[in-house]
């Protein structure tokens, strides 16, 4: 047993012709800065990691580093680099006041990842990774709390790999339950630091997933691009090719 925050294997899920996502390969998480030496090893030797993608900024990456695996390739990719004035980390949801602002903060977060060029790049390195991961190693891919930027991340492989939308939700709002130690514990911490009540509801709401934030995700994608299969061979430069390399690659009869 893995004992990351918010750590769960994608494989499993049945996409749309009944074909099985391959189990061992997509892992995402929370960060990785309080690894163990047991899911170092489990992650070595049960899931033969191979590349581990950190979302992050360079920021949060300096403050609490990755703790390496061994055999594994570290990955660098900054998803909110260019998005002017949005963070994801506690002081900045912290700061916004009220749970409302709070709600609408994250769904502007969602829209503006879908429509920013940078963020776009950073899913195409993201996938560019997935491609030449070697045959029989699995890749993990997080960001701090393993729920927005990388949430999007798994949408995406989820989507190019024909899951119905259903089960990408299933998958996405399975967050909630995997970060209630983590986040109960954030919430004592903040209580001490005397905040407002607003404040402390505010950080409740950014610490958690909602449907919400998927839906405006796919509104913004729908109104700019018409649908998401154009979104991600335009966005993000998954052509029918490419899709049909990971789905044979990565789905099972």
């Amino acid at each position: 047993m893995v004992t990351i925050t918010n750590f769960r294997d994608i494989g499993g899920i049945k996409n749309k012709e009944g074909k099985q996502i391959k189990k061992g390969v997509f892992l995402r998480s929370g960060e990785l800065s309080n690894l163990t030496n047991d899911d170092q090893k489990r992650l070595e030797t049960t899931y033969h990691l191979g590349k581990i993608i950190d979302l992050r900024s360079e920021a949060e990456v300096e403050e609490r580093p990755d703790i390496s695996v061994p055999k594994t390739e570290y990955i660098h990719i900054d998803i909110l680099e260019d998005i002017q004035d949005e963070g994801a980390s506690i002081s900045d949801f912290v700061k916004i006041g009220s749970p409302e602002k709070s709600a609408s903060y994250m769904e502007k977060l969602y829209a503006d990842i879908a429509l920013n060029t940078t963020a776009q790049k950073g899913y195409n390195k993201f996938f560019e990774e997935i491609l030449a991961l070697p045959q029989k190693e699995s890749i993990l891919f997080h960001c701090f709390a393993g729920k927005d930027r990388t949430g999007i991340a798994a949408l995406l492989i989820l989507e190019t790999l024909d899951v119905p939308k259903e089960a990408i939700y299933t998958d996405y709002l399975v967050t909630n339950n995997l970060r209630k130690k983590e986040n109960a514990m954030i919430l004592e911490q903040a209580k001490t630091a005397q905040l407002e009540e607003s404040n402390l509801e505010a950080l409740h709401v950014a610490l958690n997933v909602d449907s919400r934030y998927l839906d405006n995700f796919y509104k913004t994608v729908e109104k700019q691009y018409g649908d998401i299969t154009t979104y991600l061979k335009q966005a993000i430069g998954i052509d029918k090719t490419t899709k049909e390399t990971l789905n044979h690659r990565f789905t099972l009869e």
